[in-house]
């Protein structure tokens, strides 16, 4: 049995056993460490289904780092007017629609850069999937920049004008009605794609909506009648090419020691100052994740059972509130090489998660409490339970690339043990 331990012996009341029953708690300290997946997923993996949103930018936090999220897309011909030999071209713009969210500091001014790709994302032969490590080289000079304010009411026109010449050829294949321009995989074959890159001097990430009529280039030219134009959007059917870029530079913090997934940064190693014991975190668009050891429990005596087991973590109060709190973390099965085997489940089927909880005597000391108890049972009863008692605790792995949340922790994550007496 690891990890030291309090004994407390209260009434648990007549909804759990009789009144003449009591429960004994056992608390224990739980081994923590954080660790840094090597890779996670960032597109769909199917051409029909698209991400929740494509998020740009560059934010710089002292807990973890630069974090850094580039988005790669296709485009297509999507329609609008036909162009005649007798319209004149007048220039070609980016279009987004901004989905309203965004993290990091927002006071100073945002800076991108969109650049044409010069080869189509590749996908991973084993899963069709893109991940957050994969790039794709671009040309040397970007279509278009674009200064912004990043706020609300700024990114809801996140549009800027772009290279004449890149527009000047479209429109020209267009009036031609050039076989590239006739269907989606023959313009994807000649254009490639795009991405948006956050200048080096830029404070936030935000998100821009993938659908496929809110993201792409707009030709703009007129008639003797008026002005008119032709867009190029996201496709509908080739999604699977859409994905981020996503990287952390730790560098400056504790956390740069996580160079790989097998590696385990200790709970006391990563104390900052104003930390209580040591400091852990999972943390979404960064690969990081809660390593725990659970102590295993002896089973009581014959007259005893453990009738509940809950971790509990505390958030560490007074950090940047630039990254809200995850609303649900996650339960996963883990081994020595830190892999996430597999979501654990509790008796019905259910994922075992984490919400957080509100103490109305503690303002500001909020506390996930995940129950595991179905999960423990089963563990302490196996022979082999100390080679089978590694954990994650982390944001949904589902969410990894799509939200900004963090959990940062900084008194050591606690077990408790009930056990029911009865004669």
């Amino acid at each position: 049995m690891c990890g030291a331990c309090n004994n407390d012996v209260t009434s648990i009341g007549e909804d759990l056993i009789n009144n003449e029953s009591y429960v004994e708690i056992k608390t224990y300290k739980i081994p923590t460490s954080t660790v840094k997946l090597d890779s996670f997923p960032t597109s769909t993996g199917y051409s029909s289904s698209t991400l929740k949103g494509l998020l740009a930018g560059r934010a710089n936090d002292p807990i973890t780092g630069v974090t850094i999220t580039t988005p790669y897309f296709e485009i297509v011909p999507s329609g609008g007017s036909r162009v005649e030999n007798t319209y004149i071209y007048d220039s070609i713009t980016f279009n987004a629609v901004f989905n309203k969210t965004i993290w990091g500091d927002t006071t100073t001014l945002q800076q991108f850069h969109l650049y044409q790709l010069k080869a189509t994302p590749t996908l991973n032969p084993d899963d069709d999937l893109i991940y957050n490590n994969a790039t794709v080289p671009h040309e040397a000079e970007p279509l278009g920049s674009y200064t912004t304010w990043p706020t609300q009411e700024r990114l809801k026109k996140f549009q800027f004008r772009l290279n004449d010449e890149v527009g000047r050829d479209l429109f020209d294949k267009l009036r031609q009605n050039d076989y590239v321009v006739q269907n989606d995989l023959d313009f994807i074959r000649y254009f490639k794609g795009l991405t948006l890159m956050a200048d080096p001097s830029n404070t936030c990430i935000f998100g821009l909506s993938p659908a496929a009529d809110s993201i792409g280039i707009k030709i703009h030219f007129h008639s003797s009648t008026g002005d008119l134009t032709y867009s190029f959007n996201k496709s509908k059917n080739y999604n699977q090419y859409t994905f981020m870029n996503i990287v952390n530079n730790a560098a400056g913090t504790p956390y740069a020691a996580l160079t790989k997934q097998s590696e385990n940064l200790p709970f006391a190693a990563a104390k900052r100052p104003n930390a209580v014991d040591g400091q852990t975190v999972t943390q979404g668009l960064s690969g990081y994740m809660i390593k725990m050891k659970l102590p295993i429990a002896p089973a009581g005596n014959k007259y005893q059972t453990i009738v509940k087991a809950e971790i509990e973590l505390h958030p560490q109060q007074f950090v940047t509130t630039y990254y809200p709190l995850p609303k649900t973390i996650y339960f996963y099965k883990s081994d020595v090489s830190n892999k996430a085997l597999s979501t654990v489940t509790n008796i019905a089927g259910n994922a075992v998660t984490g919400s957080l909880v509100y103490k109305p005597n503690k303002p500001g000391y909020e506390t996930y409490i995940i129950n595991i108890t179905d999960f423990y049972n089963s563990l302490c009863q196996r022979t082999d339970a100390e080679q089978n008692n590694e954990v994650l605790v982390s944001i949904p792995l589902t969410e990894m690339h799509s939200s900004f949340t963090r959990l940062t922790v900084d008194e050591v994550p606690v077990l408790k043990v009930y056990y029911a007496q009865y004669e």
